[in-house]
């Protein structure tokens, strides 16, 4: 089974009638990430099991130039169950679907696949559930980011298969007849190993990329993060390589379609996420002092074969078919002073200013009035009293990052000292740089927790309503 062959079976059963130069584009997306092989020297390479079902994950999206990024997202979901319990012991999606792919009793037992992408103020998160018949029963295997199976790993027939993580969902179910068909067409294909046939004219615009990539330092081994930047500095107008502090960065310019970013790789670096990430920073802090203009560097994903430029991000809003606003001006000066600071925060928080965006929702729910000699902290005590039911409708993998950068300091210790006063004075005892990944993902991990005590101190300290027509 050649991917040339692949393309062509999977528009047929995924896509038809749309154009089958969309579905070459989705394979162009999936070899850069190196899902699929790449170049004219590994056209006539037969694709493995693995190779295969990242084919069919690259589907899942509506969005064409998302093929590769979610199908390298879904097919590391790890199984809820944990892999002793999951489908022949398959520890990840990709492996499941291989699995089925690979043999025909495990095609057999397949009833549906449903692979899922929640769209989110933040992004997407991806998450897929797989409806089996083994032993005579259905047996249900859902599969989450490898950060929260920790988190849900026993649940077992606790945990909601059917639920939606956020308002909407993109989903794409695969059916037994879809897996049927595709394993005996790769059964075929790979008992007569026909010898591979093309005209070569679809690779040698994939040459000259290649060619391109390389002038940009990318290498076999290579593995690059991605990540996008919002800034006025001068940024070169054609993609650039650029030597800093011994390291190989590359840039890319905004266009209609990309925003600014910045590229490295990890591979040739030596360097993990966050180290990667606190080069980059330092990098935008000089370029920032220089122009004295901002350079705020956003979140992107990592594990290309190649550098690539960063698709603009959709602004959230929305638009009313029938707009209605009905609300009175409070009178509470304090009131009016809080929303401004929850405004604040949500304002840092788009602008990716995560120190700011803590500080501001601490000062919504911070108490005005001081604590007399020994006596305890009100904002301490206001912070332990309500944490539990503040924080109560936030996903448990939101909570276990904050409960684990947190270690033994209690939380009000933390949020109050580690938090509050880190971000607004550092110091010796609460140190906070604001270029270092490590520190700056402490402070997202809390970030979500400070937003949930600030608006719940909004709605029920002064019994603020959330909506568009009722005080």
């Amino acid at each position: 089974m050649y991917a040339k062959n692949l393309a062509f079976l999977l528009h047929e059963a995924l896509v038809r009638p749309d154009p089958l130069s969309e579905t070459l584009e989705r394979f162009e997306r999936l070899r850069g990430y190196g899902l699929l092989p790449r170049g004219r020297e590994n056209a006539a390479v037969r694709l493995s099991d693995m190779q295969i079902a990242s084919a069919v994950l690259g589907f899942a999206p509506t969005a064409i130039g998302f093929a590769g990024y979610a199908a390298l997202c879904l097919g590391n979901l790890r199984a809820v169950v944990g892999p002793d319990a999951s489908f022949r012991k398959t520890a990840t999606l990709q492996e499941t679907i291989a699995t089925i792919l690979g043999d025909d009793d495990a095609c057999r037992s397949v009833v549906a696949i449903t692979l899922t992408i929640d769209r989110t103020d933040h992004g997407d998160d991806f998450h897929a559930r797989a409806i089996l018949q083994e032993d005579g029963r259905r047996v249900k295997v859902s599969y989450v980011d490898k950060m929260a199976t920790r988190l849900i790993a026993g649940a077992g027939d606790d945990y909601d298969h059917d639920r939606i993580h956020a308002p909407s969902a993109r989903q794409l179910t695969l059916g037994p007849e879809f897996f049927f068909k595709l394993r005996r067409d790769v059964v075929i294909m790979r008992e007569l190993d026909l010898p591979f046939k093309t005209d070569w004219t679809e690779y040698e615009t994939e040459e000259e990329k290649d060619a391109f990539h390389r002038s940009l330092g990318a290498r076999p081994s290579s593995s690059f993060l991605n990540l996008p930047v919002d800034t006025a500095v001068a940024w070169p107008r054609d993609p650039t390589l650029v030597d800093f502090a011994g390291y190989k960065l590359v840039l890319f310019p905004r266009t209609p379609d990309n925003s600014h970013s910045i590229s490295i790789d990890l591979t040739k670096a030596r360097m993990n996420h966050e180290q990667a990430r606190t080069l980059l920073n330092r990098f935008l802090s000089l370029l920032a002092w220089c122009q004295d203009q901002h350079a705020i560097l956003g979140s992107g994903w990592s594990g290309n074969p190649v550098p690539v430029p960063v698709r603009k991000a959709e602004k959230g809003g929305t638009v009313a078919g029938q707009w209605v606003f009905d609300r009175s001006l409070p009178e509470d000066e304090e009131v009016l002073q809080r929303l401004a600071y929850y405004r604040e925060g949500l304002n840092a928080r788009e602008a990716g200013l995560v120190s700011y965006q803590v500080l501001s929702f601490f000062k919504v729910f911070e108490q005005r009035v001081k604590s007399v000699g020994r006596t305890p902290n009100p904002t301490k005590l206001w912070i332990r009293d309500n944490f539990e039911a503040a924080t109560s409708a936030l996903q448990s993998a939101e909570l276990e990052r904050f409960h684990e950068a947190r270690g033994d300091t209690e939380v009000h210790h933390y949020i109050f000292g580690n938090c509050r006063v880190a971000t607004a004075h550092a110091s010796e005892q609460f140190p906070s740089d604001a270029d270092a990944s490590v520190e700056i993902q402490r402070l997202y991990s809390a970030a979500g927790i400070v937003r949930a005590l600030a608006r719940y101190y909004l709605k029920t300290v002064y019994s603020l309503s959330d909506s568009y027509f009722s005080d």
